[in-house]
């Protein structure tokens, strides 16, 4: 049974691995970054959000969450890099 089950996946992942190798490294790094670069936009056009409901009405730019997920998103760009 696992014969016959594998021979009628192994066209279909022969195709598969052909078409992922056709695409370029470079390319799926820059739509990787690209989503991480559109997402810290999209953080960055949102309102201000304050932790604690706006219980402080200076907002100083250590509340603002906004930052922290700018934050976020850069760490996860680097460890992409690096790994």
């Amino acid at each position: 049974m696992k014969n016959i089950i594998g021979g009628l996946l192994a066209p279909f992942s022969d195709f598969m691995f052909t078409i992922i190798n056709a695409i370029p490294l470079w390319v799926v790094r820059a739509f990787v970054f690209g989503i991480l670069l559109a997402l810290a936009v999209w953080v960055f056009r949102m309102s201000p959000q304050l932790p604690a409901a706006g219980e402080k009405k200076s907002l100083g730019w250590l509340q603002d969450l906004r930052v922290f997920a700018i934050a976020v998103l850069m760490l996860q760009a680097a460890l992409y890099i690096i790994f």
